[in-house]
């Protein structure tokens, strides 16, 4: 026992080296040093309500409205969003498009109402998941035109 849980501490000890190690190597892409545990999570969550239809309103499981599907994938992970995207839009830190990363939350305006009335998951390599009318819990690229002209901004909520 003593054998193995010296060795579980030296591959864990291998393992943080290597994370922190990672992030200082040059050209090595920010995001991919920075997807935490907890970010993978909460994306695997959301992955797993891919096609579940959207309903305006609906808080989950069995159907989603887009800042219903957001506030139920993050509380499985124990974070509490407001229940809507202008509310949500107003938590976090904000980031920059343009420094993403996987689990942060996208914020679109002007989309069925004036002001923020959309929102989705970033899910890294420029994709969101999201809730979203016609086609229910799907992954849409970010330049999709309607989303590029839409986009707001974004949030960080997971460390």
């Amino acid at each position: 026992m003593k054998k193995f849980l010296k060795l579980s501490a030296k591959v864990c000890s291998f393992v943080l080296l290597l994370a922190v190690v990672s992030t200082m190597l040059p050209g090595l892409p920010a995001q991919a040093a920075t997807v935490t545990s907890q970010r993978q999570a909460v994306l695997n969550t959301a992955y797993k309500y891919r096609g579940r239809p959207y309903v305006f309103g609906a808080t989950g499981p069995r159907s989603f409205d887009c800042s219903g599907f957001v506030r139920y994938v993050f509380r499985q992970h124990g974070v509490y969003l407001p229940r809507t995207a202008a509310a949500q839009s107003r938590v976090g830190t904000t980031v920059s498009k343009s420094n993403l990363v996987a689990g942060d939350i996208v914020f679109f305006k002007n989309t069925y109402k004036a002001g923020i009335s959309h929102v989705g998951i970033y899910a890294g390599n420029n994709r969101i998941i999201h809730a979203f009318p016609r086609k229910g819990v799907t992954v849409d690229s970010l330049s999709n035109s309607y989303l590029r002209a839409k986009y707001a901004l974004s949030k960080r909520v997971l460390r």
